[in-house]
């Protein structure tokens, strides 16, 4: 379904917005030119609540072609919430940098800034938001610029807890859909195991409350859970300990029935896999990455639609440059959020 497109600029718009200090007065201007929108039909339910993943943005961020496909999707966010949709969340999956670079989380920050001052966006770190050095080793957990620039406002305001202060590549934040509770838990790209010994620990000790947990690498490229061979082994030395997917499956997941969902990024495009938990429930591990795709992205979305009075989750994707819905049944699925 063809839809009414939004203002789009020039590409020496795009450059010259992109300009100076994401922290500058002047960025207020430039925020309201760049969020300047057409006022259409909005294309989501009024009675469902939404949460918007973003895949990963290292392309975008690192390639000022691409500009304008970041710029279309923030807006089209920014134009939902204008028409006061129900959007609870924006989560997203890793790599907000090709390299770590400052340059790049400027770029992140400016473009996201605008949207979360309205919905609290909550991102994981991913393997390119660390330096590495010639062999493209990690040189350590803490050679990353990440917490510097994802602690945003609203998103602090519902900070549950961090495995370390003032860091956010372990924490809990806990948002709502229909009024009802939810925590989404975010590791660390291949999470140390006293990481995963803490994160355990809460859900154990929240078991009344569900979980959707939040990391980089999870699924490989044909939907699988990685066991062995995760970029995670091949970029870590023996400074730091590791896990692999598999293991946080086993430890973390799969004895926990209140872990709702697992959500990651870094391989292929849409992936999905439900696996049976020790309680007998399909839990529902899902990917989304967008930097294969044309244009660093194309604009693409996913979208988890939770309908009013439905125990189900609708997941689709969305182009919010064509602002066409991503016709492919494939990508198209449900799961149960209510037990």
């Amino acid at each position: 379904m063809l839809i009414s497109k939004i203002c789009v600029y020039t590409f020496a718009t795009f450059l010259s917005l992109i300009g100076g200090s994401c922290m500058s007065e002047q960025n207020e201007e430039q925020e309201a030119a760049l969020f300047s929108t057409v006022k259409i039909k909005p294309e989501l339910n009024p009675d469902s609540e939404y949460i918007i993943v973003l895949g990963d943005l290292q392309e975008y961020t690192a390639n000022p072609m691409f500009y304008p496909y970041l710029a279309s999707t923030m807006s089209w966010i920014k134009k939902e919430l204008s028409f006061g949709e129900n959007i609870q969340a924006v989560l997203q999956v890793g790599d907000l940098t090709w390299g770590n670079e400052k340059t790049q989380y400027e770029v992140f920050y400016k473009y996201t800034l605008p949207i979360a001052k309205s919905v609290p966006f909550i991102a994981c770190i991913g393997n390119h938001d660390y330096s590495t050095d010639k062999k493209g080793k990690i040189l350590n957990r803490t050679s990353t610029l990440f917490s510097n620039y994802v602690s945003f406002d609203l998103t602090k305001k519902i900070l549950v807890e961090c495995f370390e202060n003032g860091r956010f590549e372990n924490a809990i934040y806990e948002i709502k859909l229909h009024g009802t509770t939810f925590y989404v838990l975010v590791l660390e790209f291949g999470p140390r195991a006293e990481v995963l010994d803490w994160a355990s620990d809460y859900i154990v000790q929240h078991k009344d409350e569900s979980f959707i947990v939040l990391t980089h690498e999870y699924l490989s490229k044909g939907g699988v859970r990685i066991s062995s061979g995760s970029y995670a082994e091949k970029q870590f030395d023996s400074s730091t300990t590791w896990s692999t997917p598999e293991q946080i499956w086993q430890k973390l997941i799969k004895d926990n029935n209140n872990v709702l969902c697992v959500l990651c990024g870094h391989n292929s495009f849409s992936e999905y896999l439900f696996s049976e938990n020790s309680y007998g429930r399909l839990v529902p591990q899902l990917l989304f990455n967008i930097q294969y795709q044309k244009n660093g992205g194309d604009g693409l979305i996913q979208l988890w639609e939770f309908p009013l009075d439905s125990d189900s989750v609708n997941v689709r994707i969305y182009n919010t440059y064509s602002q066409q819905w991503y016709c492919n049944g494939r990508y198209d699925y449900k799961f149960r959020y209510k037990y």
